[in-house]
């Protein structure tokens, strides 16, 4: 099986699953030079998730012109092209084949809104439209955390946003520093660990969901009511 990635230096594509059962492909970009900003396109193979973990970024497609900072997320129909200012760090998901949305949003907060295992929370940043899409979550871990060891049934990629800690697999303990890029494969045992008074945020690309709104469900036409009553056909 393969194992947990990290990249401390990048630029450009990391990792790609296009043959996987979600195909997925993970960028990564980080710019050094005081005086130059640096230009990067992404091709229009599917829909791409981002998070700008610092520095400035400018984002382009035949819609919207935005301007990003750090600790913003985004997410795009398809390719793009990045402007990126010097210092920056931004990461990219893209889910190929897939139409996405746009949206953007962040700051991120200091924690999760939901309650994740042992003690971690999260908060779903950029939902699936429908069952089953791919989405974009905020993970936090508080200090003196040991999760309980897990898999996942997709590939999970993306950034330590703040703090540190320690990713443990099956054939190594790994630390994470700010600023990581990192890969988990499907079906790869791991789990993660903050030491006492350090807690560690992550940015994390899920391509698949089971769970989001359906033609059936959605706030939209539940609270639609015919004659006192939500519409059941």
């Amino acid at each position: 099986m393969e194992d947990v990635i990290i990249w401390n230096d990048y630029f450009g594509l990391l990792f790609d699953d296009s043959k996987g059962n979600f195909p997925s492909r993970l960028f990564g970009y980080q710019t050094f030079d005081k005086n130059q900003p640096v230009a990067v396109q992404i091709d229009n193979a599917g829909a791409c998730f981002g998070y700008i973990h610092s520095g400035q970024l400018t984002i382009l497609d035949n819609l919207v012109s935005w301007q990003l900072q750090r600790e913003q997320w985004f997410h795009l129909p398809a390719g793009c092209q990045l402007i990126l200012q010097p210092f920056s760090k931004v990461v990219i998901c893209q889910r190929l084949g897939y139409r996405g949305m746009h949206v953007m949003g962040g700051p991120i907060e200091q924690t999760g809104r939901l309650r994740y295992i042992d003690g971690c929370t999260d908060s779903l940043l950029c939902s699936p439209p429908l069952e089953g899409d791919p989405c974009l979550n905020l993970l936090h871990f508080p200090p003196n955390i040991i999760q309980t060891q897990h898999t996942h049934p997709s590939m999970r990629a993306g950034i330590i946003a703040r703090g540190s800690g320690v990713c443990c697999t099956a054939k190594d303990a790994i630390d994470l520093q700010e600023g990581m890029v990192f890969m988990i494969p499907a079906g790869a045992i791991h789990h993660f660990k903050t030491i006492r008074q350090q807690s560690m945020d992550v940015i994390a690309y899920h391509p698949d969901s089971d769970w989001g709104p359906t033609h059936e469900e959605h706030p939209m036409i539940n609270r639609t009511w015919v004659d006192g009553r939500k519409i059941t056909h």
